[in-house]
């Protein structure tokens, strides 16, 4: 749980230092030696003293990484040593003779692995061959979906509040009034979205542009979740600062959730997070329905003569 409440840290940190640099995809790395890549791929061929993260690209390790390797949506493959865990989710994990892991490996994928490599933790594949699952490795995955999860809504949030801030300030002022409307709305479409990805599950595209859905829609629920809680102390606040207080509350409750709830318990805790999960996805396609509803009366009413 240490090495869990680290990554946690660390992606935290990550989020607040991070400086982007220009490049065909997106390049992020950080004063604590991390390195992040969005829509590109990861080759590393010097020592890394800090966490590698790729997200939608592949990460070919062929150096030492003092730190997790991670990558969502892409394969890894590995020929060096990682001193933390390996984790790969909806990709490959290639493991090749010099392949040296300290910690776990975990795929929601495949993992093949040469006679040579060593993994000193647990070697863990969830829907792929020959499924294997740990309690304590599928702990590890939950918590780290969590994160990233988190840091996707975190920066998609501060770059929708800093785009489009003149929409977010309409939604802001109308985001308290008719919370049971919003919720419906909310419910509908989400329904609708999920049932169009288990018909479009098939194909790549769909649980990319399901998971943004999700991404987009949950940062109007934290704007009103932390409006919620702030108002109690100010009647004004900071858009940015209820988004941000919104996002660690709903965060926070979710850890809560995976650390209180037994790990041989799965079923519990994923109807307990998914209702969660369900009430928060629901809710900020709700208001974002009633935004684009009340833009379509305006512009349709008719002008005074």
């Amino acid at each position: 749980m240490k090495k869990l409440a680290a990554l946690l840290v660390i992606l935290l940190v990550l989020t607040v230092s991070a400086v982007p640099v220009q490049g065909e995809g997106i390049y992020v790395n950080s004063d604590s030696g991390d390195e992040i890549r969005i829509f590109e791929n990861a080759e590393v061929t010097g020592p890394v003293r800090g966490n590698v993260i790729v997200a939608l690209g592949d990460a070919m390790i062929e150096s030492r990484v003092e730190g997790h390797v991670v990558t969502v949506f892409g394969n890894v493959e590995i020929s060096a040593e990682v001193t933390g865990q390996v984790v790969a989710l909806f990709g490959k994990v290639t493991l090749r003779d010099g392949a040296r892991i300290a910690g776990d490996v975990i795929s929601v994928g495949s993992i093949e692995k040469a006679p040579g490599a060593v993994i000193s933790g647990q070697e863990v594949r969830i829907f792929g061959e020959s499924m294997n699952l740990d309690m304590d490795a599928i702990a590890y995955l939950r918590l780290t979906i969590l994160v990233l999860f988190m840091v996707a809504v975190l920066l998609t949030g501060l770059l929708s509040l800093l785009i489009s801030r003149t929409r977010y300030s309409i939604i802001s002022r109308n985001i308290e009034k008719n919370p049971g409307r919003k919720l419906v709305l909310g419910v509908l479409s989400f329904i609708g979205a999920t049932s169009l990805l288990a018909i479009l599950l098939l194909t790549l595209i769909a649980p990319l542009l399901y998971i943004v859905l999700l991404v987009i829609s949950t940062v109007p629920a934290c704007i009103y979740i932390g409006r919620m809680i702030l108002k109690t102390f100010s009647q004004k606040n900071s858009i940015y600062i209820e988004f941000i207080t919104g996002l660690i509350t709903a965060t926070l409750v979710k850890l809560i959730v995976l650390l209180i709830i037994p790990h041989q318990n799965l079923l519990l805790a994923a109807i307990v997070t998914g209702l969660i999960n369900f009430l928060i996805f629901s809710f900020g396609m709700g208001i974002l329905m009633e935004h684009r509803y009340l833009q379509n009366n305006r512009a349709n009413a008719p002008k005074d003569a």
